[in-house]
């Protein structure tokens, strides 16, 4: 009984620091704000441009696929999912306010999957690996660095909240145990959910439709003589054209050539000599599909150390969560379905020849965590070996942890207090004070380096400066103290620009801070 009630308080106190490091780590990346790319500032321009009535009608792109078949580009629905935030501030930060409170939200909703999925489970013990779960989940330092840019802005971030409401949403309709409203609710908000996660990234536009169709005839196939089934599988998918709507009003104007192109690309990719993938390397893509979340998400690091824990590790839970489940075979059904409609869309194109970053995976970036509380709950061998796997996995948990939380500690340290990287504050601050109407340049003649610069000056400083990205004589610099390394350690930079060494002696210090210098450049 008190090894029980020790359980419980420990799974409470878990749920509870889980909801407390997220507050604090999700906060202060929104307000220490300080990484995007040049997706998300395409991105702020259009969403800004919805106050001058610009309603988007396309979203994120064009695709790395465009090659194929013309420039295609993402449904809009993000743009509108961030809009309302941009009312609370103009600063780059509002794109990444709702991706953290998804995240946020995305901790309880992981917990309440967890508790769902264990069926046939103690009761402590399954309310200690829900909360597990969600521990796990929110220290993964991936979180906060998934989009381009190693940044928390930008469309797929969002996907594990919105996939784990279309898992939950389905289970509680196939067991049939909702009232009618809630029923009708349930379904109108499955339609809205599929709407939403398609338009996050071009993986789960081409995934999560599938399963969709999928669900819904295997739905209709187990209640074919019930024509309230058919009625409420029909809500849903007109719950999902409705909340399309942007979408469909810009594509009749184009003439349908967007979503023509997004069709045409899943034909062409496969076939392409460019683009195509022998059956050999299809395997190796499923297998790093799903192997490849061990060094890039939950033992991250590129040495061999964490290469043979993460294929060890990963097999094993994999291994153990498939055989030994006794669990909600609705639940897992379904997960296994995403997962391996997914996989075969991830190996049916040559990643390596398009782009292949840790957020294409969003879809299974969860796996490894079912899976090993799965494997906790349901291990059933002898007692010395059952305690040998769970010292082990539980041991595998924890460098997990410390790995993860030791990065998190360097993004940390690196973007608060002196010294620190720029956030978009320290950019605004460091552009007051060039003159109005003066032209910023960048050093490595990158104009896509500027235009960071340029849209916090049109929609913060508003100081009308100009910006070309080959530097002259009477033109300004911002150059930064300090720049963050790939472990996020930080690095302090050279006094001047070396790509700049020309302009050094006649340069002119405008001003200088703990964490920048601002240059007027001369060379006479």
């Amino acid at each position: 009984m008190l090894q029980h009630i020790s359980l419980k308080k420990l799974s409470y106190v878990m749920m509870f620091l889980s909801l407390i490091w997220g507050i604090y780590i999700l906060s202060f990346v929104v307000i220490n704000f300080s990484d995007y790319s040049g997706d998300q500032i395409n991105d702020a321009y259009r969403i800004m441009a919805t106050w001058d009535d610009k309603w988007p009608t396309l979203g994120s792109g064009p695709t790395a696929w465009s090659g194929l078949v013309g420039e295609f580009y993402l449904p809009p629905l993000y743009y509108y999912l961030v809009f309302p935030f941009t009312a609370l501030t103009a600063d780059l930060s509002a794109q990444a306010m709702p991706n953290a409170l998804l995240t946020f939200c995305s901790i309880p909703l992981l917990t309440l999957t967890t508790y769902k999925l264990l069926e046939n489970v103690e009761r402590d013990k399954r309310l200690f690996l829900s909360a597990l779960a969600g521990f796990w989940y929110i220290c993964l330092f991936q979180n906060i660095v998934m989009s381009t840019g190693n940044s928390i802005a930008g469309n797929p971030v969002s996907i594990t909240f919105f996939l784990l409401c279309f898992v939950l949403l389905y289970t509680y309709q196939l067991e049939g145990k909702l009232s009618s409203n809630l029923e009708l609710l349930s379904w109108i908000a499955y339609g809205f959910v599929l709407a939403i996660i398609s338009n996050l990234h071009f993986s789960t536009l081409y995934v999560m439709p599938v399963v969709f169709v999928i669900t819904i005839i295997f739905y209709i196939s187990i209640n074919f003589r019930q024509k309230r089934r058919w009625m409420l599988s029909g809500v849903a998918i007109l719950s999902a054209i409705i909340t399309m709507t942007p979408y469909w009003v810009g594509e009749i104007g184009r003439n349908w050539i967007n979503t023509t192109r997004i069709i045409a690309v899943a034909t062409k990719s496969s076939s392409s000599k460019e683009y195509g993938i022998s059956l050999l390397s299809r395997f190796k893509a499923i297998f790093n599909g799903y192997f490849g979340l061990g060094q890039e998400v939950y033992f991250a690091g590129e040495s061999w150390k964490s290469g043979l824990i993460s294929l060890v590790f990963l097999a094993l839970i994999l291994g153990l969560g498939i055989i030994k489940f006794r669990g909600n075979r609705i639940l897992l059904n379904l997960l296994f379905l995403i997962w391996l409609v997914f996989l075969a869309a991830y190996s049916s194109t040559d990643m390596e020849k398009t782009y292949n970053p840790t957020f294409y995976k969003l879809l299974i970036y969860l796996a490894p965590i079912f899976f090993t509380v799965c494997s906790l709950a349901y291990l059933n061998f002898s007692k010395n070996f059952n305690s040998f796997l769970s010292v082990f996995i539980i041991a595998c948990i924890t460098i997990s942890l410390i790995i993860n939380l030791n990065l998190h500690l360097n993004y940390i340290s690196s973007r608060s207090g002196i010294p620190r990287i720029l956030s978009t504050r320290d950019v605004a601050d460091s552009l007051r004070n060039l003159p109005e109407k003066s032209t910023l340049c960048q050093p490595n003649g990158n104009y896509r380096n500027l235009r960071n610069d340029e849209y916090i000056d049109r929609y913060i400083t508003k100081r009308s400066l100009n910006f070309i990205a080959e530097c002259q004589a009477g033109f300004y610099i911002i150059h930064t103290k300090y720049e963050s390394l790939g472990n996020y350690k930080l690095k302090k930079n050279e006094k001047f620009p070396q790509e700049l060494a020309k302009y050094q002696e006649k340069s002119q210090i405008i001003a200088e801070t703990p964490l920048y210098y601002v240059y007027r450049l001369s060379d006479s």
